[in-house]
């Protein structure tokens, strides 16, 4: 990953510096002095000082997509900035103010990278944005890295997911949903089976001289629903065919319910 974005890095700067393949080197190597001792034509550096974890551009999720031709599942790229510092070198202290120039302008008018700058390998990657660090940020203290001598450097952050390669084989995608209304049977372990697909409907009642059987308010139950009796004798709960509807009166009133229509107690 590394590499493929210091090769898109020299790309951008070739074509809108624009810097020539036959005139300028392009360089990532530590500028120290041994370094810039064996130098013999203008060179651009870019190196890189720094790699953090981004929180600003921070990715989150799990997205489903096809890697060699398999459908899986994969959490969303972590986002890395990596620090560089770019410095000019010639012999020359008006080429090399002009270079910079150029190096700043390419810098600022890109603030993501051309696709056409991207290679193959980071093309399924969101494109690295780029920015020029401004005052206050981190910085890398060129003075120092040269041991003392005097050099202005443009410090940027570029900032790329990274493939990290985790991910896990996705199931068939899903064709239809289906639904289904199971019977409830407290003597199951669980309190409850769903083995069964009975569909449920709703059966109204009445229970005839309710206040005088004790019926206003009582609980009324089917294998599926419970209610209570209200003022006027009356209740409606869900029940299924052949399903038992029982109201909580001494002795308890019990009815099956027919195939069509609703039940009374008389």
């Amino acid at each position: 990953m590394l590499e493929h974005i210091d090769d898109s890095l020299e790309a951008l700067l070739r074509a809108t510096v624009p810097l020539s393949a036959t005139d300028v080197d392009v360089a990532f190597e530590a500028p120290d002095r041994d370094w810039s001792a064996k130098l013999t034509r203008p060179t651009v550096n870019i190196f890189l000082w720094d790699i953090r974890r981004s929180t600003q551009h921070a990715n989150s999720g799990l997205r489903t997509v096809v890697r060699d031709g398999v459908r899986v599942h994969q959490p969303a790229f972590p986002v890395m900035e990596l620090r560089y510092v770019v410095t000019a070198w010639t012999s020359d202290h008006g080429d090399e103010r002009a270079l910079l120039a150029g190096l700043v302008r390419s810098l600022l008018a890109h603030g993501q990278m051309p696709s056409a700058f991207v290679p193959g390998g980071m093309r399924h990657l969101e494109p690295p944005r780029i920015e020029v660090a401004r005052v206050g940020e981190d910085h890398m203290d060129v003075f120092k890295a040269l041991e003392g001598k005097v050099k202005p450097g443009i410090n940027i952050v570029v900032s790329s997911e990274f493939d990290i390669g985790v991910f896990t084989e996705a199931g068939p995608p899903v064709s239809s949903i289906g639904t289904a209304i199971g019977r409830m049977d407290t003597e199951a372990t669980n309190g409850i089976d769903f083995s069964g697909s009975t569909p449920r409907r709703r059966v109204a009642g009445e229970v005839l001289d309710a206040e005088r059987r004790g019926a206003i308010g009582a609980v009324v139950r089917s294998s599926v629903d419970s209610t209570f009796v209200n003022p006027t004798g009356r209740f409606v709960l869900k029940a299924v065919d052949d399903d038992e509807i029982t109201v909580d009166v001494d002795p308890p009133l019990v009815m099956t319910v027919p195939s069509t229509g609703g039940v009374r107690f008389e």
